[in-house]
């Protein structure tokens, strides 16, 4: 028991440790091994949370251009709406020039041109509507591009540096951990003659 006890109390060991990386090794491996461990696990790291901040932005960009996509999709009907009710427009004044200075004159016809034009201008507003926000969409997406690429630029300084921290931990045993298997003494004989 005193020797169980002196082991206890005398022996220690150091341990190579990276606490950030939770990765140690003993006295037995070497430095550029355990370096290489830890530049291992640091590269798994920072290559598990790009693809996580990578994937969580993507959703978000696909979910931007979608949207745009269908913007633009509606500006095109839009401009196609416009140019019919110009035509229409155009028409409609036309019938109530000749109207006005043919035979029958019709307060009908001035009212069927004033809706006319009515339906032009909503039409046209339509697609102002839809060009700004096909523009703040565009914005929107610029806008996240960039943060992106500034979360990414983040996590690649956060781990660029990690698999430098190593340092040494002193372990000493528990004293259930110490268990003495055999223990004996041993006699040479000296003689002087």
């Amino acid at each position: 028991s005193d020797f169980a006890d002196w082991v206890y109390r005398a022996t220690q060991v150091s341990v190579r440790a990276n606490e950030e990386l939770k990765i140690y090794a003993g006295p037995d491996v070497p430095a550029a091994e355990f370096r290489s461990l830890c530049e291992e696990a640091a590269h798994a790291g920072r290559d598990a949370e790009l693809k996580k901040e990578t994937d969580s932005y993507d959703r978000k960009l696909a979910a931007l251009q979608d949207k745009l996509a269908r913007e633009e999709r509606e500006l095109d009907q839009d401009e196609a709406e416009l140019s019919h009710r110009r035509m229409e427009e155009l028409g409609s004044h036309a019938d109530t020039l000749l109207g006005l200075f043919g035979k029958r004159r019709s307060s009908r016809r001035l009212s069927s041109s004033m809706s006319k034009r009515r339906m032009t201008s909503q039409a046209k507003e339509d697609v102002e509507e839809s060009k700004e926000v096909i523009a703040a969409l565009a914005e929107q997406i610029a806008a996240l591009e960039a943060e992106k690429a500034a979360a990414l630029e983040r996590i690649r300084d956060h781990w660029r540096g990690l698999a430098d921290q190593v340092g040494e931990i002193t372990v000493t045993p528990y004293k259930k951990d110490v268990l003495v298997d055999l223990f004996g003494i041993a006699w040479f004989p000296h003689h002087v003659v």
